[in-house]
């Protein structure tokens, strides 16, 4: 239960694997890198940006719901 909710949060649907961090120590370690002098490289599926925003819980409101709050919007006065 505790994993599968934790998946739910990355957008690309998955848990890492080790051979992907291995593909970026690989990378870092060699001379293709050579001009890396600092940075930080997120490796997580697109979560920490997916998570940064006040509105991500937008993602779960249903077809139904946003037709329903359309609705409520444009019935108020002056939309």
């Amino acid at each position: 239960m505790f994993e599968k909710s934790m998946i739910e949060r990355i957008p690309v649907g998955r848990l890492g694997t080790p051979g992907e961090i291995a593909n970026l120590a690989s990378y870092l370690c060699s001379d293709y890198a050579s001009w890396v002098s600092g940075a930080i490289i997120r490796m997580d599926g697109g979560e920490y940006v997916s998570m940064a925003g006040e509105f991500n819980s937008l993602s779960k409101v249903t077809q139904e719901q946003w037709a329903m709050m359309e609705a409520m919007i444009r019935s108020t006065k002056g939309s």
